[in-house]
C-alpha cells in the first residue's frame, strides 16, 4: 500500500505546473495581443483628434457666408496659408482657445468663428474673388485645383502634428468646392 501511494505521489508531482514551452507560447500571445491593441488604441485616439477638424470647418464655412450675405465678400483673416490661428506652438500636442491672440486674432474674431471648446489644430483663411486660388503649399498635394475662379472664394487649411512624429496632418477645403483635401492622416 506504500508503494502505490509512492506513485501516486509522484504522478500528481510531475502532473503540477507548466512547461518553459507552454509558459514561452503563452507570453508570446500575451504579447502579440498587447502590440495588436496598443495600435488599436494608438490609431483610436488619432481618429479622435482628427475628429475636430470637419465641425470646425463647417463652422468657418457658416461664418464665411454670413460675411459675404453682409459684405459681398469672403474674409481673409490669414495673410497666407502659412499664417495659423490660434498662436499654438505645439499644435497637436496641447489644446489652445481658439479665441485669442495669434496670426490675424482680430479678424478671426470679426469673422465670429464659434469653436466648441479648445481645438489642436491650428486654421488659416484665405479669400480673394475673381483670381486664382490660394496654392495649399507643399505640405499637401491636390488634383484638379483650379486656375482661376470668376467668383468671391475662400480657402482653409488646418494643421496639427497628431501622431507626435513630427509630420503634420493636413486637411484642407474651399468655398468652391466640396471635398475635404487631406494629407498624412
Amino acid at each position: 500500500m506504500q508503494r502505490s501511494e509512492f506513485r501516486a505521489g509522484a504522478q500528481r508531482a510531475t502532473s503540477r505546473g507548466f512547461t518553459m514551452a507552454e509558459l514561452m507560447a503563452v507570453v508570446a500571445i500575451v504579447g502579440i495581443l498587447a502590440l495588436i491593441s496598443t495600435a488599436s488604441y494608438r490609431k483610436y485616439v488619432a481618429h479622435s483628434k482628427i475628429a475636430e477638424v470637419p465641425p470646425m470647418f463647417l463652422s468657418i464655412k457658416a461664418a464665411e457666408e454670413a460675411y459675404k450675405d453682409e459684405t459681398f465678400q469672403y474674409l481673409g483673416p490669414s495673410t497666407d496659408l502659412t499664417a495659423y490661428y490660434p498662436a499654438n506652438s505645439l499644435p497637436g500636442k496641447q489644446k489652445m482657445n481658439f479665441a485669442g491672440t495669434g496670426n490675424g486674432s482680430a479678424l478671426w474674431e470679426r469673422l465670429g468663428v464659434q469653436a466648441a471648446g479648445p481645438v489642436l489644430f491650428v486654421y488659416a483663411c484665405t479669400a480673394g474673388a475673381n483670381s486664382a486660388p490660394t496654392a495649399l503649399g507643399s505640405d499637401i498635394t491636390v488634383t484638379g485645383w483650379p486656375a482661376t475662379i470668376a467668383a468671391p472664394w475662400y480657402v482653409v487649411k488646418a494643421r496639427a502634428d497628431i501622431y507626435g512624429n513630427g509630420a503634420d496632418t493636413v486637411f484642407a477645403t474651399a468655398s468652391f468646392t466640396g471635398d475635404l483635401y487631406k494629407a498624412n492622416d
